[in-house]
């Protein structure tokens, strides 16, 4: 009985090794980070900032509103793609683009809450750094 769970031990580790020695690693380029279009229904965000001027915006499905203190609300139809790193949403508001870019870092917001990921802003040539949480978040009613 013992030379059997022997020879067992000895047969395991053997097919361990030849499967080791017949793995071939595979390499990737990750300089190279590829960008996919993702189903824009499958994310909804809630980004925010106040540093220069205040925005906010609520990403669902694939429309993005907009309120900032630069540009009268509205509500665009936009275009997701996402890497390894962030995630984009691009459309264009009175003939300028405007791009949404939610990265997954910590951000503490002005208020010192600690925010899930950073938003940075981009319209009409300026950029505008911000906060962003995961969910559709509605205004609270005033």
């Amino acid at each position: 009985m013992r030379s059997l769970l022997l020879m067992t031990m000895c047969l395991t580790g053997s097919l361990a090794l030849v499967a080791c020695n017949n793995h071939q690693a595979t390499t990737m380029d990750f300089s190279q980070q590829p960008t996919i279009e993702m189903p824009i229904a499958s994310a909804a965000f809630t980004a925010f900032g106040n540093n220069d001027k205040s925005w906010r915006t609520v990403v669902e499905e694939s429309k993005l509103s907009i309120e900032a203190d630069f540009l009268k609300p509205t509500t665009v139809v936009v275009v997701g793609s996402a890497n390894t790193e962030d995630i984009e949403y691009a459309s264009t508001v009175n003939g300028q683009p405007i791009i949404l870019n939610i990265r997954k870092n910590i951000c503490i917001d002005n208020n010192g809450y600690q925010n899930e990921f950073t938003a940075t802003l981009s319209y009409a040539g300026k950029t505008y750094q911000g906060c962003a949480v995961a969910g559709a978040i509605e205004t609270a009613p005033t």
